[in-house]
């Protein structure tokens, strides 16, 4: 008599999380794309092209999310019909179901990880573009400011020359 752990979860399920990471992966790779195209703005200096980019990307990042979301619901749904119980974590549903059919799971699960993780690194450097950016602009700001404005304008009030009383004041007060 033989004893298996893994148990048994309607193909239909395995399926639709099949699909729905699939979408997620695709979803993934084409915020990777956005992501390099953003630092291509960054480094080309166009501001005028990196709005609508920001735009499409927090759409993708939404759709992603809505996709996350939906996949973690059904992770629940599978583990309970199965009788797994609660669920911490994709692995652990993975592990403890059929293994034939989860192993196309387990992989786009590493894709997604993987995009993930490059993803990540783009952002922080697009992160760090944007920031040098931003300081080289306040610099130029800096010089342009002060190549067209006087001191005077911006002493303290306290420096600034007191008026004197003209010599003829009281004069003009008696005619």
């Amino acid at each position: 008599m033989v004893i298996t752990t893994t148990k048994e979860v309607p193909e239909e399920l395995l399926f639709s999380m099949e699909a729905l990471m699939v979408n997620e992966f695709r979803s993934l790779q084409s915020l990777r794309t956005i992501t390099q195209d953003e630092r291509q703005i960054l480094l080309d200096g166009n501001g005028n092209a990196l709005m609508p980019l920001i735009e499409k990307k927090e759409a993708l990042l939404d759709e992603i999310n809505r996709l996350e979301v939906t996949r973690r619901t059904l992770a629940d749904k599978i583990a309970q019909l199965s009788g797994i119980g609660e669920i911490k974590n994709l692995s652990d549903l993975l592990n403890q179901v059929n293994l034939s059919a989860s192993e196309r799971i387990i992989r786009l699960r590493d894709g997604i990880l993987a995009l993930q993780g490059e993803i990540r690194e783009l952002n922080r450097g697009n992160y760090a573009l944007a920031t040098l950016n931003l300081e080289r602009l306040g610099a130029l700001q800096g010089f342009i400011v002060n190549l067209f404005t006087t001191s005077s304008f911006y002493q303290p009030i306290s420096t600034a020359p007191a008026v004197q009383q003209s010599a003829n004041w009281g004069m003009d007060q008696r005619a």
